[in-house]
């Protein structure tokens, strides 16, 4: 049987869904499982090293219509295969796919998107989970949601590929880095988008007398962009998108991560964070107990007084708890690896088969 994966991801620039897909390719070529991505004719985003991929080129565009009326083309006439998708929906017209469903947010909460979002995904999503012969999700949440909002799937349709992250790259640095300022700083790392909670993240941290708060991330048009920030106090500060190399500086040079999300299907920054040493409080939501289990500090994120006290605990007790928590961190992403999940997907390919 040949493996294919749906290559749209690669003209895209690396977020977190990209960042599952690409890994998971790598992770498979280093297990030399064969496979072929199917990308469309755009050029490969620059974050993508595809080196050792094995990327056909085919069809036009590279938008959703690519994915779900060009892309079934290309099998006309094949047999024997099954098609991967890890980003998005796959295409409805391939019956012969496995696909991946990271959260169903949108459902959770529509008002979080964009309607032409909303409405794309409601509708299809249920077609594409149909049609599929497996479904894969991230966490044993994620899998309890979809089963919650898709009844008329089973239990053993789904299996969870969990997330992981670069530990070549996230990771502790020399300590002798010149600081990035002369103050501490709280880091929050994510998409810019209502569902991150940034509104009661940046209310509780004006309360706070010994850090800055430092923002990296950007915002996304699949979401509804009517939220506004008060960022008035000068000790708040949203950096943009980074590059990899400056976010693993900063996760060394925080005092700690804060991680206020409403709602995730796994959640991979506070991992990044633990794989670099920095103490990571978050949301007291269960995905987060299942991501982060008991490496992390938890807190209300409905309370922007509760997070303005728990960042403030933390800070003012660090020089106790902080080298407990970045020795429990380490131990706790020993449990996630991209390797691991590169071998459960292969499973469940080949189990598919017999």
């Amino acid at each position: 049987m040949t493996i294919y994966i749906n290559g749209r991801f690669l003209t895209q620039s690396m977020t977190g869904v990209e960042r599952y897909a690409y890994n998971i390719c790598k992770a498979m070529a280093h297990l030399h499982q064969p496979f072929i991505i199917v990308c469309p004719k755009a050029p490969i985003h620059q974050d993508y090293d595809v080196s050792d991929l094995n990327i056909v080129h085919y069809g036009i565009g590279n938008s959703h219509f690519w994915e779900q009326c060009v892309l079934p083309f290309f099998f006309i006439g094949k047999k024997d295969y099954v098609v991967l998708s890890f980003t998005g929906l796959g295409s409805i017209l391939i019956r012969h796919k496995i696909m991946t469903v990271h959260d169903l947010a949108f459902l959770k909460n529509p008002s979080w998107y964009s309607r032409t979002y909303y409405w794309y995904y409601k509708f299809m999503t249920p077609l594409a989970v149909k049609t599929s012969q497996h479904i894969l999700t991230v966490s044993e949440f994620s899998k309890s949601e979809i089963l919650g909002f898709y009844p008329f799937l089973k239990p053993d349709h789904i299996s969870v590929v969990y997330n992981a992250i670069n530990k070549e790259l996230f990771k502790p640095l020399a300590s002798d880095l010149s600081p990035l300022n002369s103050e501490p700083f709280v880091l929050c790392v994510s998409s810019i988008d209502p569902r991150k909670n940034f509104v009661r993240l940046i209310e509780a941290c004006k309360g706070l007398t010994n850090a800055k708060l430092y923002i990296v991330g950007k915002p996304n048009h699949v979401f509804n962009q009517q939220i506004k920030f008060d960022t008035t106090s000068d000790h708040i500060h949203f950096l943009g998108r980074v590059n990899d190399e400056e976010l693993v500086r900063l996760y060394n040079q925080a005092a700690c991560f804060v991680f206020p999300s409403l709602y995730e299907g796994f959640g991979l920054p506070p991992l990044e964070a633990m794989a670099c040493g920095c103490p990571v409080l978050v949301s007291d939501i269960p995905v987060e107990h299942e991501v982060c289990s008991d490496a992390a500090l938890y807190f209300n994120p409905l309370a922007p007084d509760e997070i303005l006290h728990a960042i403030t605990q933390y800070l003012n007790n660090a020089n106790v708890i902080k080298e407990k928590m970045r020795q429990k961190g380490y131990e706790n992403i020993t449990r996630f690896s991209w390797e691991k999940s590169a071998q459960v997907l292969i499973k469940i390919v080949k189990e598919g088969r017999e």
